[in-house]
C-alpha cells in the first residue's frame, strides 16, 4: 500500500496537532512549512502528492503560494482551506487555480479522505 505524503502550509500549532492526529490514524505522512520562502525546499524534500494551504494566513497569499508549489511540485494536488467567512481568500484560491477550496470545518471533516492515497 502506498503512503500519502502531504505538505501543509500551516503555522497554527494547535491545528497542526489535529492534522498530525488524523495523519497518524490513516497512515499518512505530513510535513510543514511555516513561510512562503520554505515552500520550494519542503516540496523538494518531501515530494508531496498533496499540498494543503491555510488561506486565512497572510503568510501564504493564494497566487504566490500556488506559483511556488507548481515550480517545485508540479504534479501535487493543491487544496486550500479558510474560515467559512473568509470568502475573499477562498475566491482568490479558486481564481489562482487551486484544485479544491474548502471551509476550515469542511477541510477538517474531509481530512481523513484527503490524506488517503
Amino acid at each position: 500500500m502506498s503512503r500519502q505524503i502531504a505538505l501543509a502550509l500551516v503555522r497554527d500549532l494547535f491545528f497542526r496537532s489535529k492534522i498530525d492526529t488524523v495523519a497518524a490514524a490513516v497512515g499518512a505522512e505530513v510535513g510543514y512549512a511555516s513561510t512562503l520562502d520554505a515552500v520550494a525546499s519542503r516540496c523538494a524534500e518531501l515530494k508531496p502528492s498533496t499540498v494543503f494551504t491555510d488561506l486565512s494566513d497572510d503568510a501564504f497569499p493564494a497566487l504566490e503560494t500556488l506559483k511556488q508549489i507548481r515550480a517545485a511540485a508540479p504534479a501535487a494536488r493543491v487544496i486550500g482551506f479558510a474560515s467559512h467567512v473568509d470568502l475573499k481568500a477562498l475566491k482568490a484560491a479558486r481564481d489562482a487555480g487551486y484544485e479544491l477550496t474548502l471551509s476550515r470545518s469542511e477541510f477538517t471533516a474531509r481530512l481523513p479522505d484527503l490524506l488517503r492515497p
